[in-house]
């Protein structure tokens, strides 16, 4: 697949170049691109002022995925494409709908969902898919930067507590336990000074990458933490300065909400 470039691509004068050079390309296969771009200029005064520069890196961008005449269903598919390939920061709010995501077009991109049908009052069941298609993806793609996150601060916590451990004199390693068992209600089993022996220091780790700094936390982890007070923490990384807050059961627990009635809190989100 072509590199990324600066060329903006979701553009009309693109794709209308574009169809243009699949038109002269089916009527002569053997003729090199720059040829048909010189050819399709000099031929055609409609097409002359199209954006040639752009619709040849769309036709390296599609390939032979397209091979549709339909020239909505073409357009569909070249804005999909151009997608997948450029991740635009736009494409994170598909989720949220059509109304946000048309919100941060520029009016470039507008000209080309409209063209592409993706606008409609009433949209297709075909265009549907595409839709609840790109909002999946988009869910995909920030499920697994958040993954990424979480894993980066659970080794940040590692790394903290070895040396932690290693001040206190106490030799023993923390475990890494999120890695093994993510229903444990913690990430991270360190450990504290004892009497005799070392005592277990339970870790849930959080991460947050925003100017807010909000944390999850799910019933489950909050039931474990009570359980295990005073020897559950909570770390919270911000990153990417990779700063740490160090929370106590205590210095939670006037966040966390009551089950009423027939009512069971499942998750809630905590500003810190």
């Amino acid at each position: 697949m072509p590199e990324a470039t600066n060329e903006p691509l979701l553009t009309m004068s693109a794709f209308w170049g574009l169809i243009a050079l699949r038109r002269y390309a089916a009527m002569h296969p053997d003729v090199a691109v720059p040829e048909a771009v010189h050819a399709v200029r000099r031929l055609s005064a409609d097409d002359s002022h199209h954006d040639y520069g752009a619709a040849v890196i769309l036709r390296a961008v599609i390939g032979d995925h397209c091979d549709n005449d339909d020239v909505v269903l073409l357009f569909q598919n070249i804005i999909s494409l151009v997608i997948k390939r450029d991740q635009p920061w736009w494409v994170r709010l598909a989720p949220l709908g059509r109304d946000r995501l048309r919100a941060a077009l520029n009016p470039n991109e507008v000209q080309c969902f409209d063209a592409a049908g993706l606008f409609l009052e009433m949209p297709t069941a075909n265009v549907l898919a595409w839709w609840d298609s790109l909002a999946q993806a988009a869910r995909a793609v920030e499920n697994d930067s958040k993954l990424q996150q979480g894993r980066e601060a659970e080794q940040l916590t590692l790394a903290f507590e070895r040396e932690r451990l290693a001040r206190l004199g106490i030799e023993r390693n923390p475990k890494w336990i999120a890695i093994d068992d993510n229903t444990a209600g913690y990430d991270v089993q360190s450990f504290d000074p004892g009497v005799v022996e070392p005592v277990n220091k339970l870790i849930e780790v959080k991460s947050c990458s925003r100017e807010v700094v909000q944390i999850f936390i799910s019933r489950n982890e909050w039931e474990i933490a009570v359980a295990s007070a005073p020897h559950y923490h909570f770390h919270v990384w911000l990153l990417p300065e990779k700063r740490l807050i160090e929370l106590t059961v205590d210095d939670l627990a006037r966040h966390i909400p009551l089950n009423q009635g027939r009512g069971v809190w499942q998750s809630i989100s905590v500003t810190l």
